[in-house]
């Protein structure tokens, strides 16, 4: 009788062991699958789209660029809409390179800029096509894995922005202007 207790006791405890043991193997399963994970939003290619102001520069700028680790293999970009580069018919960006045919590779932390144009002439009146709302749609691989991200982008918060002032620049300006004023006076005393 107490060697059949004892065994049913060792059978239950057999029991909780093996389930415990199963259920440490699918956390562990399941922290492999979450590292995997990690390790490929870490090193997975990122094209990022937007728009910007260059430093120093009074045009809008479409930025392009890769920020992943890896490079982002046969992107394609589609613009929805026409956008004419600096309101000229001869310009637009939908017809570009870029928006007709694929890129073999974009790699890490390559950059790409397209000027739009002034603000005043994006925000004013044009003649051609210069939305202030459009999508870019980017459709790219890696590691045998296809990724298409819509990217909606709104130039309308850069209206009454500012780019960026170069001191120096400004200091040259004004250094160009006083030269320019002492050559008008020396002119003026030598006749």
């Amino acid at each position: 009788m107490t060697m059949e207790i004892l065994t049913a006791i060792l059978v239950i405890i057999t029991g909780i062991y093996a389930f415990l043991t199963y259920k440490m193997s699918r956390i562990s399963e399941r922290t492999a699958q979450i590292m995997n994970e990690q390790t490929e939003a870490m090193s997975r290619p990122y094209i990022i789209i937007q728009p910007m102001v260059r430093p120093h520069s009074q045009f809008l700028y479409l930025k392009i660029y890769n920020s992943g680790k890896t490079p982002a293999l046969n992107v394609k970009l589609e613009l929805d809409k026409d956008f004419y580069q600096f309101d000229e018919p001869t310009k637009n960006l939908k017809e570009t390179s870029i928006f007709t045919s694929t890129i073999d590779s974009l790699a890490p932390n390559q950059e790409l800029f397209f000027a739009l144009g002034q603000g005043w002439v994006i925000f004013g009146e044009s003649k051609n096509p210069l939305p202030q709302q459009f999508t870019i749609t980017a459709t790219y691989s890696y590691m045998n894995k296809e990724v298409v991200e819509k990217n909606n982008i709104d130039l309308s918060p850069f209206m009454q922005s500012e780019g960026e002032k170069n001191p120096i620049v400004e200091e040259l300006e004004r250094i160009r202007k006083i030269q320019e004023k002492l050559m008008k006076v020396s002119n003026k005393s030598i006749q």
